[in-house]
């Protein structure tokens, strides 16, 4: 089994080149997708968010992610606690996706990947960077928020300098074309790293 992991900040283009590993064959599991589910369906986790977020954390069974986006965006220790309830359920999918997919390669992709430490449970691991300004016009496309709500959740999350001593490949992404080629050429490296160990 191969395991590979792909961080970056937000807007940096993850989901594009997560694509480019699904085209080659990679079982992709998308850990904040996974964690978005789990704080919809999980009731234990459910609980605990009410317990130290409030009553308005949910909206009846429905998550208020706009009321916590703006209490864990404007204080760092609230986006740990909220990281430390959800993430070891994330973990505990990831260890039955592991035991699904034994003889697969596999892509985590992941926001908080070194943060969160599942970096240590991959063989590889990339950072995909880009430009603050390019990544700020990404979002602003892709999902219509406001400049300083784009820059308030840059500013809680790792940095690329602060990540990349962790990774193993970074990669900059700021023409998607010349990205992909890249990744390509990156993923037959891996995979051939990956035969020789």
């Amino acid at each position: 089994m191969l395991k590979v992991g792909l961080t970056g900040g937000i807007g940096s283009g993850k989901t594009t080149v997560s694509k480019v590993f699904a085209d080659k064959n990679f079982k992709i599991f998308n850990s904040d997708d996974i964690a978005k589910n789990i704080i919809k369906t999980d009731i234990e986790i459910k609980k605990s968010i009410i317990n130290f977020f409030g009553s308005k954390s949910f909206n009846g069974s429905d998550f208020n992610s706009i009321y916590i986006s703006e209490v864990i965006f404007s204080d760092t220790k609230k986006l740990d606690l909220l990281n430390s309830i959800v993430h070891p359920k994330v973990f505990e999918k990831f260890k039955k996706f592991e035991k699904k997919n034994l003889k697969s390669k596999i892509l985590v992709e992941s926001a908080i990947l070194f943060e969160s430490n599942f970096y240590k449970l991959m063989d590889y691991n990339i950072l995909l960077k880009s430009p603050k300004i390019e990544r700020i016009n990404r979002i602003i496309n892709r999902d219509n928020l406001s400049r300083k709500k784009i820059e308030k959740i840059m500013n809680v999350q790792w940095s690329d300098k602060k990540k990349i001593n962790l990774a193993t490949f970074v990669i900059e992404n700021i023409n998607i074309s010349k990205t992909k080629t890249e990744i390509l050429s990156l993923i037959n490296k891996i995979e051939s790293l990956s035969e020789k160990k």
